[in-house]
């Protein structure tokens, strides 16, 4: 049997020379690790002039509005401590990252959260200041030197495509940007579309999608900087991702089948 290998499959391999067959064998070795090595990661902002300095227009973070499902956390502060611990321990709901003594409640279906006292208050629609102007008008005849304090403790995102870590994040703050976004799904990868980042926006019935160029500066000027809630932002695949896995692939097949041969060809002529 061994006899009949050594004349037909391996007869070609077993007549060259050791020295050849193993060159071979180290050159295509090489080839399947170089298909396997990531390339540079893209850098950011290449625009950026080199100064020790670099000076941006200024920007107005937009004002998010209140919409239903919404969590807010909605502290009381007044001069009558019992009517004050009412309000923040017999309304709301727990939720995590809610500060002590806070309770969070969440806005209905119908735009409405209820408290103590007061009842029912509409809140779709309204900012943050909004309400709280609203709030202190109704809690105003229950207690004094009224302050409130009101913050979203449910900013939900989501990052798809060419990121290491994909997935939808909740952040217990209003204030995040799309750098803040990237860094929680653990940058992109080396094969990330960075001039064309797509941010799809659903908020308050506004459906729209907007792009961001991570290599110029005027990202830190754009309306989707800051992110709101429930956005989407999505990072295309470049096109050398799938000229690499192929290439990837065939350099491994003709590695495997490359250290068959050497090790076929050893065993035979011992």
């Amino acid at each position: 049997m061994i006899h009949f290998i050594k004349k037909t499959f391996f007869g070609f391999f077993l007549r060259l020379p050791r020295s050849y067959v193993q060159i071979g064998f180290v050159m295509f070795t090489m080839l399947c690790m170089c298909s396997c090595t990531p390339t540079k990661t893209s850098s950011y902002f290449t625009d950026i002039p080199d100064a020790t300095l670099v000076k941006l227009p200024d920007m107005v973070r937009p004002e998010l509005t209140i919409m239903p499902d919404d969590m807010l956390e909605i502290k009381i502060i007044g001069a009558n401590e019992i009517t004050t611990q009412v309000f923040n321990t017999f309304g709301g709901i727990s939720a995590i990252g809610a500060a002590a003594g806070a309770p969070v409640y969440m806005v209905d279906r119908n735009g409405d959260i209820e408290l103590p006292y007061v009842g029912k208050i509409k809140a779709a629609g309204l900012s943050k200041d909004q309400l709280k102007d609203k709030l202190k008008t109704e809690i105003a005849p229950y207690l004094k030197d009224l302050m409130i304090n009101i913050r979203f403790t449910n900013f939900r995102f989501t990052v798809l495509g060419e990121v290491r870590l994909p997935g939808s994040y909740t952040f217990p703050t209003d204030k995040v940007t799309v750098l803040e976004a990237l860094g929680q799904a653990g940058d992109m990868t080396q094969y990330a579309v960075r001039d064309n980042v797509r941010i799809i926006r659903d908020s308050s019935g506004k459906r729209e999608i907007g792009k961001v160029d991570f290599t110029q500066k005027d990202i830190f000027n754009s309306p989707f900087y800051y992110l709101q809630r429930n956005d989407v932002v999505y990072i295309e695949t470049n096109k050398n991702k799938s000229k690499n896995e192929q290439f990837s692939r065939a350099s491994s097949l003709v590695a495997t089948f490359t250290s068959i041969v050497a090790i076929a060809i050893t065993i035979f002529r011992k």
